[in-house]
């Protein structure tokens, strides 16, 4: 008889514990890759453990943020961390840092699957420092037809906050998306969008080095999807963070130069 009380004891403990939210600790891929729908995860809403990864950026905006990447996953490995908190998290972290986090809230935001560090949100939510000076995952190999426009959540939505970098593109059409700051990077038949919003180098919407006609070896940033289905915008964009991220073909950085001398001249 004791010994059924007891076992009887353990279980209304688990159910309780169950009952309260406690749950196993949940990786960047748990919460990425199971999706309700290809794109939306479907721990959408709730609030979990989440064992982390490396930080991979930061960013001061609009609203601060801090990326951080698994690499045991190529893909599904990244998600950005929304800082509600005057930069309790973005001030005490640094690049190459493993953090991880207690319950915090994991939320979709016009697209983007996001942890937000918001005690209004989440009182109990907290983050650990794990290990310091990992190396940062070096970014994803991709082609225009992995971020392509129109938008295929199938072929995207697996490097979604992921630092990735597309080779020998053109830059296109420009003035694009629901902020009239989107480019296109175009490849062979393919096409995808850029944006230098969060480009500490820009000086304003577009870089540089960003034109029409533009040969590029090579551009890198951060994968973003933007979903606003009321205006009519659901699609991906690789966002640049410094003039390190866009690399001109030789010939088209002198001509640049050129065209730049003239104008002043001119003046």
């Amino acid at each position: 008889m004791r010994r059924a009380c007891y076992v009887c004891c353990i279980v209304l403990t688990l159910i309780a514990l169950v009952g309260v939210g406690y749950a196993d600790d949940l990786s960047i891929y748990d919460v990425q890759a199971n999706t309700s729908d290809g794109d939306a995860s479907i721990y959408d809403g709730q609030i979990h453990n989440i064992t982390g990864g490396i930080v991979t950026h930061k960013w001061v905006g609009w609203q601060t943020r801090v990326y951080i990447r698994n690499p045991d996953f190529p893909e599904w490995g990244a998600i950005c961390v929304k800082d509600w908190e005057d930069g309790d998290l973005f001030n005490a972290v640094e690049l190459g840092d493993w953090i991880s986090f207690g319950n915090i809230l994991i939320e979709e935001h016009r697209g983007t699957t996001l942890l937000q560090f918001d005690r209004t949100a989440s009182p109990d939510v907290t983050f650990s420092i794990d290990s310091e000076n990992n190396p940062v995952p070096e970014e994803t190999l991709l082609t225009a037809a992995d971020l392509i426009i129109p938008v295929d959540h199938a072929a995207s939505e697996p490097y979604e906050s992921m630092v990735v970098r597309l080779e020998n593109v053109t830059v296109g059409t420009m003035d694009l998306g629901k902020a009239d700051d989107n480019y296109e990077l175009i490849q062979g038949d393919d096409v995808a969008w850029g944006a230098d919003y969060m480009n500490v180098d820009a000086g304003g919407p577009y870089h540089p080095w960003i034109y029409t006609g533009a040969q590029l070896d090579s551009i890198t940033g951060l994968v973003e999807q933007y979903t606003r289905l009321s205006s009519g915008w659901d699609y991906y964009q690789l966002l640049t963070r410094s003039s390190a991220d866009i690399v001109p073909e030789p010939g088209s950085l002198a001509l640049l130069a050129i065209g730049l001398a003239l104008a002043g001249r001119r003046r």
